[in-house]
């Protein structure tokens, strides 16, 4: 109680002695803290790394988005392309019916008109003597004498109730 300062007491001096490092101490001590700077450092350079790990996954990510934009709108139109196509092959059904149809009543309009060095018309026969009508009507001028005109003329007669 009556000493004033710190020096003069007894048992400050003894816990001074005590708080004072050895040479070995105090290089453990700065070997700490230097790793902590350099674990600074390292953390840094992590905190660096991970920054463009989050930028190159955002990049990663909007390209995501438009590949699957892109996925989405390949697939709604390959859709569209699918139903168009439904719509084609009805239509073709519909021609191939219609030409069916037409080739039928063909075949029986002419079915006694006999053209020159041919059967009558046969669906077996029928592309040969649609070739050789399309030939004689192309080429009318070959055709100039009198019984190929009434062979004409009777072919108009006969497909003229065909409609088409």
């Amino acid at each position: 109680l009556t000493i004033h300062s710190l020096s003069g007491c007894p048992r400050a001096t003894s816990a001074m002695k005590k708080a004072k490092l050895s040479g070995e101490q105090m290089l453990t001590i700065k070997q700490r803290a230097s790793n902590g700077i350099e674990n600074d450092e390292e953390i840094k350079q992590l905190d660096e790394e991970i920054k463009e790990l989050n930028e190159s996954n955002s990049q990663m990510e909007a390209d995501m988005i438009k590949l699957r934009t892109q996925i989405t709108t390949m697939e709604s139109n390959l859709k569209t392309i699918e139903e168009e196509n439904k719509v084609i092959e009805q239509q073709n059904e519909s021609l191939l019916h219609e030409l069916a149809n037409l080739s039928q009543s063909l075949i029986h309009s002419l079915a006694n008109i006999q053209l020159p060095h041919m059967e009558p018309i046969n669906e077996q026969n029928f592309d040969a003597y649609v070739t050789t009508l399309t030939d004689m009507y192309t080429n009318q001028d070959r055709y100039q004498s009198p019984e190929n005109k009434a062979l004409l003329e009777n072919i108009k007669q006969a497909v003229r109730g065909i409609q088409v």
